[in-house]
Formats: structure tokens, sequence, C-alpha cells
């Protein structure tokens, strides 16, 4: 029950609900009002001669001197016969000379004389109801009707007539005794009510959409992801529910990301580990050899043994370096120091630097390229890091053959292209090759010396200028790796 309350259907119906009521009394107060307002302008409008044709019934007790005995008989027959009017005889001044009540309830000796002087001087055009001082009470005021009288012939006095006695004063008397009061009240409740009845029928409809929004967020929060909000409109409910759907694509794609890093990152760990334990494996062993032999070993034997363990070190050395690099370039601390600088000549100088390796190994390596190619912007450093990757990497792979470095001039960028004849990767592979650690195996399997990591971080190189490289390959037919760079 107290959810339903606290809901938003729940607060949106007491607000409602309060705001009708008041609403509702305001509307019977201005209402009532109104009615009492109208009530006594119709009362003093039609009672307006009272005074004056009651006054010729009083001239007999008026004529010589005030008679205050025959005065008050008079009174009290015309107040038992019209029990709505109380009747009082005053001076010039407003004083009270005469009525017919208890003593008790008169409350005042004397009226204001200024609204009587209103209303004897008021036209048929003049507003109404002009309210007068009501003696049975200090402070009331209420419509009457008033005419000026001569008493003993020299003295000035008044006719006062309140219109509504003390059985009228009360709202609730009003109601009682007034038909077209108790009907239009009885409209005024049933139209509340069904005004009621149509705005919490209102809010249940808008808020549907809303409750159904929330049980889908709720068993999407409860791991349900392919949960997802049904928009059929463009309103502001629409625009919530298209927003929720964006937001749990992103966060499945999030999710599902975070699970692959996970994987990769357990793979990582997995060939770190087994990548710097064989080293050292290899580097603890000849050395326990190298001390527990040491008497036993040649010279020539134990030349052997440290350069195999200075083989490992340095494998294990670059393998760290190149760890430590990856993990600025993914963290963006190794930003490209982006300069123009020419392309060519940086080929140049890089197939220069491998040709003695590749012709050790019987492997041609050329570069291609034109003359008048632009200078490109970029960081020199990195890009000759993704040029030695890409050549290792060619060299590596390939037994026989050559390696070529092409370059290709467009109008906005220059294309470099390294290829080689080597035994080529399968299409299974291609898409895995730019993750760290990843192994064709036929290829490794063959090729000692590698880390597993330059073409990742020649890919992260790349994509910090904004470029991409992308891999064609057919086994036994060879590689071709292509990137491009901005021109200055």
């Amino acid at each position: 029950m107290w959810n339903k309350v606290n809901s938003l259907y729940g607060k949106i119906s007491a607000i409602f609900l309060l705001l009708l009521l008041v609403i509702g009394a305001v509307q019977v107060r201005v209402f009532l009002q109104t009615s009492m307002e109208f009530a006594a302008e119709a009362d003093q409008k039609l009672n307006h001669d009272l005074a004056r044709d009651l006054a010729k019934h009083f001239e007999p007790f008026l004529a010589d001197s005030l008679d205050e005995v025959g005065i008050g008989h008079s009174f009290h027959d015309l107040m038992v016969m019209n029990p709505r009017v109380e009747l009082y005889l005053l001076d010039e001044t407003g004083g009270l000379l005469a009525y017919f009540a208890d003593p008790v309830k008169i409350k005042r000796m004397a009226v204001s004389i200024a609204p009587i002087k209103a209303f004897l001087q008021a036209d048929d055009n003049a507003p109404m109801p002009i309210y007068g001082d009501d003696p049975r009470s200090p402070d009331k005021r209420k419509p009457f009707s008033v005419t000026p009288v001569l008493i003993g012939g020299k003295q000035h006095g008044y006719l006062y007539v309140i219109l509504g006695g003390e059985e009228y004063d009360s709202v609730s008397a009003m109601l009682k005794n007034s038909y077209i009061v108790k009907t239009s009240a009885s409209i005024l409740g049933w139209v509340f009510a069904g005004a009621l009845l149509a705005g919490l029928l209102l809010f249940f409809l808008l808020t549907r959409r809303l409750r159904s929004m929330t049980d889908t967020v709720d068993q999407f929060a409860r791991g349900d992801y392919q949960q997802r909000i049904t928009v059929g409109s463009s309103d502001e409910l629409g625009q919530l529910g298209r927003s929720f759907n964006q937001m749990a694509d992103a966060l499945v794609e999030s999710i599902a990301s975070i699970k692959m890093n996970d994987a990769l990152r357990r793979e990582l760990v997995a060939n770190v580990s087994h990548d710097l334990r064989t080293p050292l494996a290899s580097i603890q062993g000849y050395l326990e050899t190298i001390f527990i032999k040491k008497e036993d070993l040649d010279e020539e034997r134990r030349q052997q043994f440290l350069d195999i363990i200075y083989q490992n070190t340095t494998m294990l050395n670059r393998l760290v370096g190149e760890l430590f690099e990856l993990s600025k370039l993914d963290a963006k601390q190794s930003e490209p120091e982006i300069e123009p600088f020419s392309l060519a000549e940086l080929v140049q100088d890089t197939v220069m630097e491998f040709r003695p390796l590749a012709e050790e190994h019987g492997i041609e390596i050329k570069a291609e390229y034109s003359q008048d190619l632009p200078l490109v912007r970029g960081d020199i450093g990195m890009i000759a890091r993704v040029l030695t990757n890409l050549i290792e990497n060619a060299l590596h792979y390939t037994e026989q053959g050559t390696v070529t470095v092409l370059l290709a001039g467009t109008p906005s960028s220059v294309e470099i292209r390294v290829q080689d004849t080597g035994r080529g990767i399968p299409r299974e592979d291609q898409p895995h090759i730019f993750n760290r650690f990843y192994r064709v195996e036929k290829g490794r399997s063959s090729a000692p010396g590698g880390t597993g990591l330059g073409l990742a971080i020649a890919q992260k190189i790349a994509q910090a200028h904004n470029s991409e490289i992308y891999v064609e390959s057919l086994v036994d037919q060879g590689t071709t790796f292509r990137f491009a760079l901005d021109t200055h």
C-alpha cells in the first residue's frame, strides 16, 4: 500500500486531490460570498421602500409625541408577520429611540449615520447593497431600508429596518432555506467529484508508460541486458526511452568489451609469464651447469653457455622494453611530436640498416619510391619504429625471396607498403595478428627471437598518427602491410 502511495502516480494523485480541494474550497467560498452578496442586493432592492411604507403605519404614534408603548406593539406585530426584519426608531444622529427586542440582545445603542445618508441619497443606478450597522451585533453590518420620520411634529428621526434578522445570520441557515444555493452546491460537488475521477484516470493512463519503463529498467538492473523500452512517441517519455535504449546498448557493448579485455589480460599474463619463464629457466639452467661443472667445462663449452645466457638476457631486456613501450602507448603517455620529414630518406636509412641481416639469411631487401615525394607529417622516431617492426616481421617469416618497401604518393598522403614473399598468414589469423602475443603457430615455431609485440606496437603508433595498418596475405605467396601518413 505504501509503495502505491509513494509512487509517482500516488504523489501526482495526492497533489491533484489537494489542489482540487483547495480550488473547491475557494470556489465554494467565492460562490457563497457572491450568493450572499446577490441575495443582499436583491433583498435591498426589492425592499427599498419598505421603511417608507411602514412609516405610514406608525404616523399616529409619532404625531404629538413618541408613543413608545404603541410603537412597541406595532413593531412586535410587524416582526411576527415578517420575522426576517427588525425595526428600530432612530434619532437624527443614529441613536436608538425605540425597538422591540430583549435589551440584553442590543449590543450598541447607536448606528452610523453615514450609510443611512448614502441610502437616502442613492438613485436607481447606485450600487447595492449598502450595509448599515446591526444594533444586535457589535461589528456586523447588514442590508437595510430607511426613511426619515418626524417625531412630535418637530424632531427629525429615521425608521431603520434591518433586512434579515438573527435567524438568517449564518451561512448554514441560508443553505437550509435556499433551494438555489443547495442545488448549486450539489451540482458543484458532483462536478468536483467528476473532475477528481477524470484526473485520477488521466494520471493513471499517463503514468502507465512510466510504470512500464520502470519495470524494464528494473529487469535490466537485475541482469536481463536484452530488455529495451518500447518507444512509440516523440514526447519527453519517448526521448527518455530512446536515451535509455542507447545507454543500454552502450553499456552492453562496454560489458562485452570489459569481458574481452579481461580475457586478453589473462592471456597477456599467461603469455608474459611463459615468455619470461622460458628464458629465465634457460639462464638458470646454464648458470647452474657452469657452477656445478666449472672444473670440468672447457673454455669453448663455457663460452657457448655464456653466449646462450647473453642471448636470453637480451631477449628478456627486449621483451620488457617492448612491454613498457606498449603500456605507454596504451595509456597515451607517448604522444607523437608531429613535424615534417622526408619519408623516402627514412625508408632508405632503415633498409640499409637491415641489409646485412637480410644478406646473411639470403634475402634481398630493397626500397622503391619516386624522387619527388612530398614531405609527410609525423613523429620521425615513432614512424622509424613502425618500419623497423614491419621489416623485422617480414624478415622473420621469409625463408628466401625478397622484402620490398614501397612508397606511393597521393594528393593528400603517402602510402607505405612492406611486402615479402614469405609463407603468408592464414585468413582466419589475419584479424588477430595485431593483438599482443598473438601467435600464428606455423610462423612462430620456426622463427625464434620475436616477442609477439612488434605488430601491436606498430598498430598503436599508426593509430596515434590517425592512421591504420592493414594486412593482405596469401598462404605461401607472401604478405603486404600498408599504412598512410598525411603530407605536409
